[in-house]
């Protein structure tokens, strides 16, 4: 190895580490060296907007949630056999041969689709399958089907 390639190195290694240049003028540390720095103020959570949507008129549900046909028919605006058959239908590549379910709409699980990412509630209702028998059981109370589900197609 040559000696100016080791020289800088050297150099480097031996310095004395050189304090910073006083100056009078500057402004002397908020805090102690041996404090540890404050964080930063976590940004501002988006608050919702103000106008998410008009809640749509008749039946609603909440955005999201998979329900059994027999929740839907007993909200506080309920949801009738015309609507969830129009739901299952309306689905794209759900069985619906001239109009009519190929499974019972009252052993179904839907989900209530909106089209907002912050909104809350809507009207608009997909078949996710049609069951033998629909549950609607603790602790999370989500609409699912007892067996797994009857093929659309």
């Amino acid at each position: 190895m040559q000696l100016w390639h080791v020289v800088p190195f050297a150099l480097l290694v031996l310095a004395k580490p050189q304090a910073p240049a006083q100056n009078s003028s500057a402004a002397a540390p908020s805090a102690p060296l041996d404090t540890p720095p404050v964080p930063p103020a976590p940004p501002a959570t988006p608050s919702p907007s103000s106008s998410p949507g008009p809640v749509p008129k008749g039946p609603i549900c909440e955005c999201g949630y998979t329900y059994c046909s027999s929740v839907l028919k007993a909200m506080k605006t309920p949801w009738n056999d015309k609507q969830l058959t129009e739901a299952y239908c309306s689905t794209p590549n759900a069985s619906c041969p001239n109009g009519k379910p190929a499974t019972d709409v009252n052993n179904a699980v839907y989900i209530c689709l909106c089209k907002e990412a912050d909104q809350k509630v809507g009207a608009d209702l997909d078949l996710m399958c049609g069951c033998d028998k629909c549950l609607n059981v603790g602790p999370d109370f989500r609409g699912r089907c007892e067996t797994p589900c009857y093929g659309h197609k």
